[in-house]
């Protein structure tokens, strides 16, 4: 039976290796490089595939094939190809996961061949990318976590919808969603399913770090206090102090609220800025009226960013001519179509530029855009580990908590344990 298993195992892994591998063209036909995202959104499958077609079509000689692969899987197929020495020229990802495959030297150093973009990129997004000073990841656009607001109920209840940037604290959220919790109908909705990547990206609000002695050669460690625990508790109260949020939400999806709240069921959502493509088709077919409103803001309104990211595999025979193929997929309208069809934030200046051109006019689009420049380095993207203590730590503890099962004390030490144990 263990044979049995080994054999079955190898030819799985061939599988998978095969369907990446690179296939090598004639002498004098010129080369092509494989692309492998995990690109599936309508919109997003369109701007890869237009991207892809013009670049074809410019260089004849330099082409380039897309593979698409499934967003649940992209570590597991990686590591595999990179193991059986078959990776792709180039491939999508995110800053967090690309940080073993930097340290294990499985991508090119891109710092040179990126220099012209450089100063296009925001800093903290470019340092998110690197490791020990070198580019691996080229940052291309990434999300934040917004409060999305039903502007007719708004008006309907006599409420100024919050407007601005570094304006709306998360008080002021509270005292919302308890002011519209009224008549049988909860003032927010929150998809919790899946808290934890949310609350690690919103705990910057008030200055939380979790992970300290980054640079030191016995690890980092693990530290939570108040302001690591800011966030939770204060969800935690809206749910059961409050009783503001729909506990039916606690168990849905990020955009599981979403069909909720277009029926007019609530006031508000919480939920990543990619639910705006979704509002977006709403108010085409239905005239929904929705806006979104600014960052919430504690100390300040800073979230963590953990940015999609494109990388050339250190295996590449044709290693510049895919740092020039990333060059162009980051262009100005190339970038601005891509985080368009994710509803994220493009990274690169121009992008953004080209991106609020076109959805002027749109206050929920402008909004969400406009606040891109609040994103920062999340120091935990640099941390070894980190990966796999959020999704075996961290999410059973805070879903746990949130759904009102174990304390705060209880949690905070599960995740401390956890960590100890990783290490």
């Amino acid at each position: 039976m263990l044979k049995r298993f080994k054999l079955l195992a190898v030819v799985a892994s061939v599988a998978m290796i095969a369907s990446l591998s690179i296939a090598v063209p004639a002498r004098g036909a010129g080369i092509e490089m494989t692309y492998f995202t995990p690109a599936y959104l309508p919109g997003t499958v369109a701007a890869t595939e237009r991207i892809v077609a013009d670049w074809n079509k410019a260089n004849p000689t330099t082409t380039v094939k897309i593979v698409y692969g499934d967003v649940n899987n992209m570590q597991d197929k990686l590591t595999t190809a990179f193991a059986g020495n078959v990776a792709p020229d180039i491939f999508q990802h995110e800053a967090a996961s690309i940080l073993s495959f930097s340290k294990q030297g499985y991508l090119a150093d891109l710092t040179k061949e990126m220099k012209p973009i450089k100063s296009s990129i925001p800093k903290g997004l470019w340092d998110v990318g690197a490791y020990q000073g070198k580019l691996y990841g080229v940052p291309t656009m990434t999300q934040t976590y917004t409060v999305y607001a039903n502007v007719d109920m708004f008006k309907k209840a006599g409420v100024a919808v919050p407007i601005g940037t570094n304006t709306f604290t998360w008080d002021a959220y509270q005292a919302l969603a308890k002011k519209f919790t009224t008549d049988g109908k909860y003032g927010v909705a929150w998809g919790l399913r899946s808290p934890a990547a949310m609350t690690m990206i919103m705990g910057m609000n008030f200055n939380a770090a979790f992970f300290r002695g980054l640079t030191l050669t016995s690890g980092p460690k693990l530290s939570i206090n108040k302001a690591e625990l800011e966030v939770p508790s204060r969800i935690h109260a809206m749910i059961y102090d409050d009783k503001s949020v729909d506990p039916a939400s606690l168990t849905m999806t990020g955009a599981g609220p979403v069909p909720g709240f277009l029926a007019g069921k609530y006031a508000m959502i919480f939920a990543a800025s990619y639910v705006a493509a979704d509002l977006d088709i709403a108010a085409k077919a239905t005239g929904f009226n929705w806006t979104a409103l600014p960052l919430l803001k504690g100390s300040s309104n800073q979230q963590g960013a953990n940015p999609q990211t494109l990388s050339v595999s250190a295996q590449s025979k044709y290693p510049k001519q895919a740092a020039a193929f990333i060059r162009y997929m980051v262009g100005d309208k190339n970038l601005s179509d891509l985080a368009q069809g994710e509803a994220l934030i493009p990274s690169t200046s121009g992008s953004l530029k080209a991106a609020l051109a076109s959805k002027k006019g749109n206050a929920g689009w402008t909004q969400i855009l406009d606040d891109g420049s609040s994103l920062a380095l999340a120091p935990f993207t640099l941390v070894p580990n980190y990966q796999k203590w959020k999704d075996t730590v961290l999410q059973p503890a805070m879903q746990q908590y949130i759904q009102g099962k174990i304390s705060i004390a209880e949690m905070k030490s599960r995740l401390l344990s956890g960590w100890l144990a990783i290490r």
